[in-house]
């Protein structure tokens, strides 16, 4: 089924897994990310970003998957950093199941109003809602510095929005690391010891297998990957062209780009349920 991220996720902690959120950027990833959670008959998260939406258009993406969609395992439909509430309305307009809005650039009494106005609008639809708080490094929308979640902020954040889940900020980032990140998993141990609101982790593309072992154990339940398929798919995109280089039919070569993501999601997928 098509369900929304709450469902998804309410076992994880329990289980000792993760669900992998993979965003999508085309036909190709939905396809590569689709057959990956058929194979290993997990459950996986797809998920745009607003300037993949600019880019595509909100409904095309919805679209695409629920048409795509086979009816095993469960999936979920999600906007990742959604800015303000319009966003969050037209992805559920358009079929999401799940928003996450940012508002992780405000202050803190800030990032409350703006996450409860769109849980105020979500819950009543069934639609799971994701909240930020603390900041990712990198760059998604806009470009931020890394500020640690609090656990006392976190427990009020949790108790005012009513999230369904929360991602905070540990060290990560989005993008190509330079270097080897430091994740305080020691940070993510203290707040799921006081919260029971599933907790999420951004930016882990390019961590390392131990390090997302040890996140999921010290209690992420979701974990967003992005750069690595996009990596994937260029890789298999190149190696497309290359193994036929006359070729000007995109069907010919696009095929080895949605095998290098299926391959990829079907590895962070396994990794992510290893211990389950």
């Amino acid at each position: 089924m098509i369900v929304g991220n709450k469902i998804l996720l309410e076992n994880t902690r329990r289980g000792g897994y993760a669900v992998p959120a993979f965003n999508v950027d085309n036909l190709e990833s939905v396809l590569g990310v689709l057959h990956a959670a058929e194979n290993t008959d997990r459950p996986v998260i797809i998920q745009t970003i607003p300037r993949t939406l600019r880019y595509g258009g909100i409904p095309v993406y919805s679209a695409m998957v629920r048409s795509l969609y086979k009816g095993n395992p469960d999936i979920s439909i999600h906007l990742d950093h959604g800015g303000d509430v319009g966003i969050c309305k037209a992805c559920i307009d358009a079929g999401y199941t799940s928003v996450m809005i940012d508002g992780s650039a405000l202050d803190f009494d800030g990032n409350v109003g703006l996450t409860k106005q769109v849980v105020d609008v979500a819950h009543p639809l069934g639609i799971s809602v994701e909240g930020e708080l603390g900041t990712i490094g990198g760059k998604e929308e806009t470009q931020s510095e890394i500020k640690y979640t609090e656990v006392s902020e976190a427990e009020e954040f949790v108790l005012r929005t009513g999230v369904d889940s929360l991602a905070i900020g540990v060290g990560t980032a989005h993008g190509v690391y330079k270097g080897v990140p430091h994740i305080a998993v020691d940070r993510i141990e203290e707040i799921a010891a006081k919260i029971n609101t599933p907790l999420v982790l951004h930016g882990a593309s390019g961590l390392s297998d131990e390090v997302i072992i040890a996140c999921i154990k010290a209690g992420i339940s979701k974990i967003n990957f992005a750069t690595q398929l996009r990596q994937a798919f260029t890789q298999g995109l190149k190696e497309g062209i290359a193994e036929n280089p006359e070729a000007f039919d995109p069907k010919v070569y696009l095929p080895k780009a949605i095998q290098r993501v299926r391959e990829a999601a079907e590895k962070i997928i396994l990794l992510c349920n290893k211990n389950a």
